[in-house]
């Protein structure tokens, strides 16, 4: 299983939706993780820092073409078909005002799992 985060397109956004350590354990687990090159600079964590727990460095074109796509705000229109046919998009996605966004995965037989959505643990 490839597991793609591309850099954020907020220049604002400092977060980062995985950092090294649980990357780390994905990559021991089996699955193929792959970063947009820079995409943990704003929150410290280098590329090295990264590739030492096995993370790929790659292309933003490569990262779209995983089975998983994880980022922390919502993809551009013109970004989703850039994601591979079948592919799981995980971010904050605000699906009660982007029905745009969501026919545009649907329309490119796209799965999203909006963040939001999820219920908060105690």
């Amino acid at each position: 299983m490839k597991i793609g985060i591309p850099k954020e397109s907020e220049i604002q956004e400092k977060r980062v939706p995985m950092i090294p350590a649980i990357a780390e354990k994905l990559v021991k687990k089996g699955a193929e993780v792959h970063i947009e090159s820079n995409m943990g600079i704003s929150s410290g964590f280098s590329d090295s820092a990264y590739e030492k727990v096995g993370v790929k460095i790659s292309e933003k074109e490569n990262v779209f073409l995983s089975d998983i796509v994880i980022r922390l705000r919502k993809p551009m229109l013109q970004e989703v078909s850039l994601l591979k046919k079948g592919a799981l998009h995980i971010s904050y996605l605000d699906p009660f005002h982007e029905k745009e966004l969501l026919q545009k995965f649907a329309d490119h037989e796209i799965s999203s799992f909006s963040m939001e959505m999820m219920p908060r643990s105690t």
